[in-house]
């Protein structure tokens, strides 16, 4: 039966919304196994406390701290714009970005006297080693090389289109382009907390004395102390009819190392990292379980720094290479037998991968998993009735950062999905992916390869209605990137400096990386997922318009 979804698309800025609005709850009898695989972002670094963010408006930077130019090249908002130029001198902008890079290697080697390189007087002084040295020295010399200039010159010229001052405006935009998103949020997740609610939540948690850190045997205790907690002082809610199996880099009283880990129960905060934390599972399950009247079990597998070209490397891609790996591969030994044979040596090609007859690493932690809850799903869902049954709801991927750059991704991605399939029985599994939202901006959220690779595959003909795919980067409080510029440039003990201290305290994870360890992030990402799994299990169309999107 088709579901009672508001699906909107705005292709023209790549912002996807998948809001339902009063729709009656679709009925199953049947258990609902959603499997959540990924890697850091799915594994989840963001702290409960600072949910506090959700409940406050967004944070504003001053203009002046927030687009200014600095001397030097340091990715600092203004800088940050190479990556977010439009106009005709892109490639110009990524070539000095490596000329930089070329520079500094350079004169890294004369510093450090690498091949037998001797400093020479006409370079100046030497600045010796340290951190604090060695980089103002390398800068300047990028500088005298004209570099930086260079870069000013077509960001600041009138053929960019989204100039720094363009970027600030849209960043200051978000609480408005969320407003809704966040409205509901507040209503599902917090319910009108407020700052005496995070205190006593502060002081209880102080209390209890838990270690967010705990892999003991009381580790599930502690979770559930932790969880109750939450949803007593701030409204963070615990699953009714959703629990999670949890394996992988997850806290958990089963297994024998930090990145395989068990644990299971009710879904609540603290399956992320830790039990004082919180990933994306959160948002999902919560999701799912306001829209389907059903019994659901997340089973979530993740792990950081894990590659869909490698360790997530699908079981029918052992030692086979997608097309694009393929040609690329036969470029690349034509480019270096042509230069063997002007050097005059001998040209030694890349080799094919051959077959290894075993699963990639993550497949080969992540499958005996699978096979071992669905052999009993009783285990792990208490209640179960093996006479009903259990059916494979759909999956949600999560993983990117480590292929952002692979054109092979939609490719990889796409047999990963066929293999599960296959695996759990399930031909038209629905399957969500979320993009990497840390581009931040409307006109960027598809630009990188890992994004494309994801809607390159919602279109795929066997897999075309079945896979939808989640713009996260509305969701990356991009604002939080600033806040140490702004304390480096309003000062200590003004009220800016206060303000943005105050800010990185409560409302980050202290990461840069990751979303900033942000629960407002996750949650919100995490929720949307969720709620785009329910479209597609409910008989929806996807959300997002892959094909007009690819044609941008």
């Amino acid at each position: 039966m088709k579901r009672n979804f508001i699906c909107g698309l705005f292709v023209a800025v790549g912002l996807t919304a998948v809001t339902s609005l009063g729709a009656e709850k679709l009925k199953k009898e049947k258990l609902q196994i959603v499997f959540c695989f990924g890697q850091s972002n799915m594994v989840g670094t963001a702290k409960v406390p600072t949910v506090w963010y959700l409940s406050q408006p967004q944070y504003i930077p001053p203009k002046e701290s927030a687009v200014l130019k600095t001397r030097y090249f340091d990715w600092n908002f203004y800088w940050s714009g190479v990556r977010y130029y439009q106009g005709p001198r892109k490639q110009e902008l990524l070539d000095l970005v490596q000329a930089r890079r070329n520079s500094r290697v350079k004169w890294r080697q004369r510093i450090r006297g690498h091949n037998g390189v001797v400093w020479k007087e006409e370079w100046g002084k030497n600045p010796g080693s340290g951190r604090s040295k060695v980089y103002p020295f390398l800068d300047q010399k990028a500088e005298e090389e004209g570099i930086y200039k260079k870069m000013a010159e077509i960001l600041e010229s009138e053929e960019n289109t989204f100039n720094v001052n363009d970027a600030y405006a849209e960043l200051i935009s978000r609480g408005d382009t969320n407003a809704e998103e966040l409205r509901m949020a507040n209503e599902h997740y917090l319910k009108g907390v407020t700052e005496a609610d995070f205190t006593a939540f502060d002081e209880a948690v102080k209390e209890a004395n838990i270690d967010p850190k705990d892999q003991s045997e009381n580790c599930e205790k502690n979770r559930a102390i932790y969880a109750g907690l939450a949803q007593k002082h701030l409204g963070l809610p615990i699953a009714k009819r959703t629990r999670i199996f949890g394996y992988g880099a997850i806290a958990g009283s089963e297994g024998t190392s930090a990145t395989g880990r068990i644990t299971h129960g009710p879904l609540s905060v603290g399956y992320g990292g830790g039990i004082t934390s919180i990933g994306p599972e959160y948002g999902i399950g919560m999701a799912l379980e306001r829209e389907i009247d059903a019994p659901i079990l997340l089973v979530k597998c993740s792990w950081g720094n894990t590659s869909i070209a490698g360790a997530w490397r699908t079981p029918s891609l052992d030692g086979v290479e997608t097309s694009y790996e393929k040609s690329s591969r036969e470029a690349s030994n034509a480019k270096r037998k042509a230069q063997a044979k002007l050097k005059g040596i001998a040209y030694n090609p890349i080799m094919a991968p051959e077959k290894t007859g075993k699963l990639s690493w993550c497949w080969d932690q992540v499958l005996p998993q699978v096979d071992k809850v669905l052999a009993n799903p009783g285990k792990y869902y208490p209640g179960y009735d093996p006479e009903v049954g259990y059916e494979v709801a759909g999956m949600v991927w999560f993983q990117g950062y480590s292929d952002k750059d692979n054109p092979a991704y939609g490719e990889l991605l796409s047999e990963l999905i066929r293999d599960f399939r296959k695996k759990v029985k399930t031909p038209r599994m629905p399957v969500v992916c979320g993009t990497l939202g840390m581009v931040g901006f409307k006109s960027q959220a598809f630009a990188e390869a890992a994004n494309q690779g994801m809607l390159e595959a919602s279109q795929m003909p066997d897999l075309k209605g079945m896979v939808d795919v989640v713009n996260t980067a509305p969701y990356y409080p991009l604002e939080l990137s600033l806040l140490k510029q702004v304390m480096q440039t309003a000062g200590k003990g003004s009220a800016e400096y206060e303000k943005a201290l105050l800010m990185l305290g409560r409302a980050t994870s202290n990461k840069g990386f990751h979303y900033h360890g942000s629960a407002k992030c996750f949650i919100l990402m995490g929720d949307a997922m969720g709620r785009s799994l329910a479209n597609l299990i409910g008989g929806g169309e996807p959300s997002v318009d892959g094909e007009k999107l690819l044609k941008k």
